[in-house]
């Protein structure tokens, strides 16, 4: 988009943006119980993913985005603590913003592109590591879109193994779509997701796809990708993190320091979808957000 378009768009956006802050501040957050846990490692300040392990009871993998070492983590979900750390060797790690588990293997997607200027986006994949600490050399698979963006969402279908990218954008995200071979080919599909969004995932037996965003946790079919449902964050700071634990209950972390893990019910079957309260800090986050996507200085 021509640099003068963007800027005369700024105070539309920014009006719809800041009533949306506006209703969130007067409707609040959703009801929501205790959090499961806190995850208090001190190294994992920005937690951008989740992934629940089916091999191993009560855990789950997370990672920091950019500007940190290259370590997976893993946690007890029941307590919030570290019992392992997986150093990924002989690559570079840019921006990391998504994780997934499917057949065994353990997938990171280094595709966090705030400016839409990389040309080095790509998919490490390596098997589980389980708790303890390891070193791992993982396959690497460049990733090219057709147009530069920045994505946070990766979802791999469980029945076919097919890899799902979806963008981080204000308006509807694009989806694309790779068959579950080498060398990976993302073609942009028809599909649609809603704005922002931050994570993803399939149901672990492929009934539903729940994707999260900073404004919400979506539902949606896993073949039209229509939005089923839309439900209110539990009280996170940052919604960053997404995964199923099982079919009806998703796991939802956050960005920062001592973050919580929430457990969230999903419907049982398609409803209306609803207007939806965002916390106000994640209001402003989308405001930031629409800032990074214009690329303003």
């Amino acid at each position: 988009m021509n640099p003068r378009h963007r800027r005369m768009l700024i105070p539309g956006l920014l009006i719809a943006l800041l009533v949306i802050v506006a209703v969130a501040s007067l409707t609040g957050r959703a009801d929501a119980s205790e959090p499961v846990s806190t995850i208090g490692d001190p190294r994992i300040t920005e937690s951008s993913g989740l992934a629940v392990s089916a091999a191993h009871d009560d855990l789950a993998y997370t990672l920091n985005d950019s500007g940190h070492e290259p370590l997976v983590f893993a946690v007890r979900i029941s307590t919030g603590d570290t019992v392992g750390v997986t150093r990924l060797a002989g690559v570079d790690v840019v921006d990391p913003e998504a994780i997934a588990l499917h057949a065994g293997r353990l997938w990171v997607a280094d595709t966090g592109d705030n400016a839409a200027t990389r040309n080095d986006i790509a998919l490490l994949a390596f098997d589980e590591p389980g708790p303890g600490d390891h070193v791992v050399r993982p396959d690497r698979h460049p990733v090219r879109l057709e147009e530069s963006a920045d994505v946070e969402a990766l979802l791999i279908q469980p029945r076919d193994g097919s890899i799902f990218l979806v963008t981080k954008s204000i308006g509807a995200a694009d989806v694309y779509r790779a068959d579950a071979t080498t060398p990976l080919n993302f073609q942009r599909t028809d599909l649609v997701a809603p704005p922002v969004v931050t994570d993803g995932a399939f149901a672990p037996d492929g009934s539903s796809i729940a994707l999260v965003s900073y404004l919400g946790i979506h539902v949606l079919d896993p073949v039209s990708w229509e939005v089923r449902a839309s439900l209110p964050l539990p009280p996170l700071e940052q919604a960053e993190s997404l995964a199923f634990v099982d079919p009806g209950t998703v796991l939802v972390g956050s960005e920062g320091s001592d973050s919580p893990l929430f457990a969230v019910a999903l419907p049982a079957a398609p409803i209306a979808v609803a207007a939806f309260a965002a916390m106000p800090a994640a209001g402003l986050a989308l405001v930031l957000a629409l800032f990074r996507s214009l690329s303003l200085r």
